[in-house]
């Protein structure tokens, strides 16, 4: 049984390995939720990886926070094609990003 690891950029709880190993090397894995791949989309040098994320986050919502991969489970996703707001609320609850 995979013990699903947590996005740092939307709080799924759907990552196959975590986003970096202890060493900080990146897992390369791409969010099915967000589509955040860490690795790739967190190399810019001029941000924190925590302002990486929020901007990352910040622009995956306002575009409608639509799932990535079309294997996603449906049950999570609204009629309009974007996460359902409770669940999205319950994932970035798992971020802090919601009190």
């Amino acid at each position: 049984m995979v013990e699903w690891k947590t996005c740092f950029v939307c709080g799924y709880k759907g990552l196959e390995e975590p986003p970096y190993d202890a060493l900080g090397n990146s897992s390369f894995e791409i969010c099915s939720c967000c589509g955040f791949q860490f690795g790739l989309d967190d190399e810019d040098r001029d941000y924190s990886k925590e302002e990486l994320y929020k901007s990352y986050r910040e622009d995956w919502i306002k575009d409608g926070s639509k799932p990535f991969s079309e294997s996603f489970p449906n049950h999570l996703i609204d009629l309009n094609g974007s996460l359902k707001a409770p669940v999205l609320h319950e994932q970035l609850k798992t971020l802090e990003m919601i009190p």
